[in-house]
């Protein structure tokens, strides 16, 4: 997968190359790892994001981030209905969902040189678990989708990183670390927090915590064609 997003990400140099000098885009993807309260009902997150990058000068510059991290899924094969509607199957399919924005200032720009960089941001985060329902000749789009649960906090977020110069192109590798605090305990829904009685009616369990954690970011951020790099 990583593989594959770099081989995207490289041809995307002609637009990096036209880019205003003062910006830069960042792309990547994220393994999130829960702490504390949330580390005890979620083992581990995946996703990606990307953001913009405002150099003020040589070190200092504005940045925003959206990122979106998957941490639960689950797919049941079930009727479509009863009588007639019993003779089609359908895949319903869970996903929990962590969408996260955030604005701040960053020290350490990239450049043609390798640089550490460290940054501070205030945004949110939204909780959010939907279930989808799939046909098996629907080409994989779902026609009936509903959110079962969403939960929204302030979050603040504290990062830091590395841009590694990548020979002969306008993008740098950026490997980097974020640690983000949730403003006050949120409720969520984990696979296995939804079930359905014999009955046919459908419970509802979430949990209620502070729903802190870290994330490791991976990916390139294209810098701008028209700085030139210092010697």
């Amino acid at each position: 997968m990583l593989w594959s997003g770099g081989l995207a990400l490289r041809a995307q140099e002609p637009a990096a190359a036209s880019l205003p000098r003062d910006l830069a885009i960042p792309v990547h993807l994220q393994i999130g790892v829960p702490t504390g309260a949330f580390a005890q009902n979620v083992a581990m997150a995946g996703g990606a994001g990307g953001g913009v990058l405002w150099a003020f000068d040589e070190m200092l510059g504005f940045r925003a981030d959206l990122g979106v991290q998957i941490y639960g899924a689950e797919t049941r094969r079930v009727p479509l209905g009863s009588g007639a509607l019993s003779l089609v199957d359908v895949d319903v399919t869970t996903t929990n969902v962590i969408v996260s924005g955030a604005i701040g200032v960053q020290l350490g720009m990239p450049s043609g040189q390798f640089t550490p960089y460290a940054g501070v941001q205030l945004g949110f985060g939204s909780f959010t678990t939907s279930t989808s329902v799939n046909g098996s000749n629907s080409d994989a789009e779902p026609f009936a989708t509903t959110t079962n649960l969403s939960d929204a906090t302030v979050a603040r977020t504290v990062y830091g990183g590395v841009y590694v110069p990548l020979r002969g192109r306008r993008s740098v590798l950026d490997l980097g670390v974020r640690r983000t605090w949730h403003g006050r305990a949120v409720r969520y829904l984990t696979p296995g927090d939804i079930t359905e009685l014999p009955s046919g009616e459908v419970v509802l369990s979430p949990r209620e915590s502070l729903a802190d954690l870290y994330t490791i970011t991976i990916g390139i951020t294209l810098r701008g064609g028209a700085r030139p790099d210092k010697r």
